[in-house]
């Protein structure tokens, strides 16, 4: 009996370490670390216009950032359009964002999509992606791009701009306030 009661200590003694592991926390390090102001739960509200439409959407947002294994952030984003007619422009996305020594320049991937986006911290808590910033002409009409920035109040400030016709159009433009 002396001998069971033993072993079931040495065991969990034993154990013990690989589950202290198995549960830590994942941790950003590198680029990635100054990305640690996206991650949390967000929501809010924002207004969608096309400058070709003469229609505007209203939208209610939730976004989830968290940090997974090797320095990944995780993002899922679900967008609920007003009125219901608008059902159209609601939309989930599941992607992820990762940084690239040799380029250095950080990525964004839709999970289903074969496409990888640029992306870059263009000043402090300021974060872009969709246009390409690794070649120095002008995009093309129809590229878009995403700018989040996190204001000092801890405001989530989200725009989507279009380049149509030499220029930037903001189609999308979102409040969010930190939930978690």
């Amino acid at each position: 009996m002396k001998h069971r009661s033993f072993r079931i200590v040495l065991m969990a003694v034993l154990l013990l370490p690989i589950s202290a592991v198995a549960v830590q926390t994942p941790v950003l390090d590198g680029e990635m670390k100054k990305l640690e102001f996206l991650v949390g739960e967000w929501k809010g509200e924002g207004r969608e216009h096309w400058p070709m439409d003469l229609s505007d959407y209203a939208f209610t947002q939730k976004t989830k950032i968290e940090i997974k294994k090797n320095s990944l952030l995780r993002i899922k984003d679900e967008r609920q359009y007003k009125p219901v007619s608008a059902l159209l422009h609601s939309s989930n996305l599941d992607a992820s964002i990762s940084y690239d020594e040799e380029s250095k320049l950080y990525s964004w991937k839709g999970r289903d999509s074969k496409v990888i986006l640029e992306a870059k911290l263009i000043a402090d808590k300021t974060f872009q992606f969709g246009v390409p910033f690794s070649v120095p002409f002008e995009p093309e009409r129809g590229n878009q791009r995403t700018t989040i920035r996190i204001t000092d109040a801890g405001e989530w400030h989200e725009t989507n701009e279009i380049w149509y016709a030499g220029n930037w159009f903001v189609v999308k433009k979102s409040l969010l306030k930190k939930v978690k």
